[in-house]
């Protein structure tokens, strides 16, 4: 099943330091007018082949393939660094807040990069009833970034979401499965709360 959300409200990058979690919000005004949240959740299939012809039934907690992508404009670096929460802001005297830098510098070649929770909010919705979110990601920049002199610089970032393992996963502090669609809590309703990043 593939699935592209263009009513969004915001999306949310969520990381768990152990104690609270880390917030950057892409709003409304940082997001593209067209699709600007793609994902794909296709589960692998067996087949069955016999005199009657072939069939093929998903296996259910498999995944073929798992894919999400977002995609913003930028009119600086700093919505790019905080979306990978990478982020150095400038200190010297006069730095506005889209002056700092992301830096590649291969420090966490050996440790790999923490993972994070990206959740998709739709518009009008007051609680999570539209909410998407991919519980574990890896964002990185995998297509090119055009320069030019007209219109928005726009950025597609990968979000390589990463599937759930109780034994890896377990007591992580993030939700125990690799997606949600909808509600937070089937129980109560709860809504986002972007400033703390604790569903409430």
């Amino acid at each position: 099943m593939a699935t592209n959300i263009s009513q969004l409200r915001r999306i949310v990058f969520r990381k768990w330091n152990g104690t609270a979690w880390s917030v950057f919000t892409l709003e409304p005004d940082d997001l593209g007018q067209d699709s600007t949240f793609t994902f794909n959740i296709a589960p692998r299939v067996k087949s069955r082949a016999s005199s009657m012809g072939t069939s093929e039934t998903p296996i259910q907690g498999t995944f073929d393939s798992i894919s999400a992508s977002v995609t913003f404009l930028a009119d600086n670096w700093s919505i790019l660094g905080k979306a990978l929460q990478k982020w150095t802001a400038s200190t010297y005297t006069g730095a506005t807040a889209g002056d700092g830098q992301v830096l590649g510098d291969n420090a966490n070649i050996c440790k790999g990069d923490d993972y994070m929770s990206v959740v998709a909010q739709g518009i009008c919705d007051d609680g999570s009833s539209v909410d998407v979110e991919f519980t574990r990601c890896i964002p990185s920049v995998d297509d090119d970034i055009e320069l030019g002199t007209s219109d928005a610089t726009e950025i597609t970032l990968a979000l390589h979401p990463i599937i759930y393992n109780e034994a890896t996963h377990a007591n992580d502090g993030y939700g125990a499965y690799t997606y949600r669609l909808g509600d937070f809590s089937t129980t109560e309703k709860k809504r986002l709360n972007v400033t703390s990043g604790e569903y409430a």
